[in-house]
Order: C-alpha cells, then structure tokens, then sequence
C-alpha cells in the first residue's frame, strides 16, 4: 500500500513538472512573437519617407515662373529689367545672389566673368521670343530649358539655356543655369571666386 502512495505522489510530480514546462513554453512562445511584431513595428516606424512625388501643378508653376521671365524681353523699349543684378532676387535663389556677391568682391568693380544676359545670351536685345519646357518638377526642385531668338535678328543663332531651379519662400527660383556655350552659371562665378584677377 506504502508502495502505491509513493507510486501516485511521483507520477503527481511528473504530471505537475510536465504542466509546468509546457506554461513556461508557452509563455517563451509569445515572448518570441511578441519581439518579433516589435521589430516589425519598429521596421515599419524607420521605414523612409518617399520623395515627394511630381504633378502637373509643379511643371506648370514651373513654366509660367520662367514665362514670366521671358516676358521680360518682349521689347527692349524701355525696358530697365536686369535680372542678374537690380531684379536678382525676382530671379534666383540666395544661394546663388550670394555667389554673384561675392565675385562681384573679388573683382573689386571690374567685368566678371558673367559679362551677358544669360537669360537672353545676349548684351543687348529687340524682342525676344521663347520656348519653355519642363523636364521634371517637384515641390522643391525642378529642370527646365528655354530655345529662344531675337525676332529682329534673324542670322543670329537661336539660344538655348538649361535651368535648375528650386522653390523657396517667395517661389520658384533659378539655382543654377547654363548657355550653349557655358554649361553651369555656378561653376563660372565659383571659379572666379577661387581664381581672383591679379592685381
């Protein structure tokens, strides 16, 4: 009889440790799938934001920003219009102002190397007609060219300017820009400024 009470009290304890590994299981079971929907989540949060997608509306503010621009030189009568120094705000972006600043420094008033309009190529003009195209535009950034031509002049070769433009408080703005003959207005300014004019 001793024998059948000791025989009932161990298969008790190995029912009891069974019951018990099997919880511990368990628990070790959800703790797993519970770090693992964590890093999920935390996968899912530092996950990168997309680039802010192109539409229509940018291209087209972008055209009538350059339009505008252009219409400038329709006629050259009476026309007081400069957009690389009076109206350069109207034009390009502050990083770029601050670059025409400071050539204009290290030339101490002397011609830098932006001697011409580069929006119409040219020193002087009649009426220039343009056309615009847009690339591609973003909230915040866009590429743009214009072919252009003095209507008056015809045996002058047709222009040609890239832009690279950017939008900032007041709109859009040209970073940066180029002609058929030089490709980055930037890299102009940028080279002066590190290649100063001996005295």
């Amino acid at each position: 009889m001793h024998r059948n009470v000791r025989l009932s009290a161990t298969l008790a304890l190995v029912s009891a440790a069974a019951i018990t590994l099997a919880a511990c299981q368990k628990a070790a079971t959800n703790t797993s799938a519970e770090s693992s929907a964590a890093v999920s989540n935390t996968a899912s949060t530092a996950a990168p934001i997309a680039a802010p997608a192109a539409t229509s509306t940018d291209a087209a503010d972008v055209k009538a920003f350059l339009d505008g621009l252009y219409a400038h030189y329709k006629s050259s009568k009476d026309n007081n219009f400069q957009a690389f120094d009076a109206n350069g705000k109207e034009v390009l972006d502050a990083d770029t102002i601050a670059l025409f600043k400071a050539g204009q420094k290290v030339m101490k008033g002397e011609v830098g190397a932006i001697d011409t309009d580069w929006l119409c190529d040219c020193q002087d003009f009649n009426s220039i007609v343009a056309t615009v195209a847009v690339q591609s535009a973003t909230p915040t950034e866009a590429k743009a060219t214009s072919d252009f031509h003095d209507t008056f002049d015809t045996a002058d070769k047709p222009g040609h300017d890239t832009f690279d433009l950017v939008k900032t408080a007041d709109g859009w703005r040209i970073h940066d820009m180029g002609t058929r003959d030089q490709p980055s207005l930037r890299k102009l300014l940028q080279e002066e400024i590190a290649h100063p004019p001996k005295d």
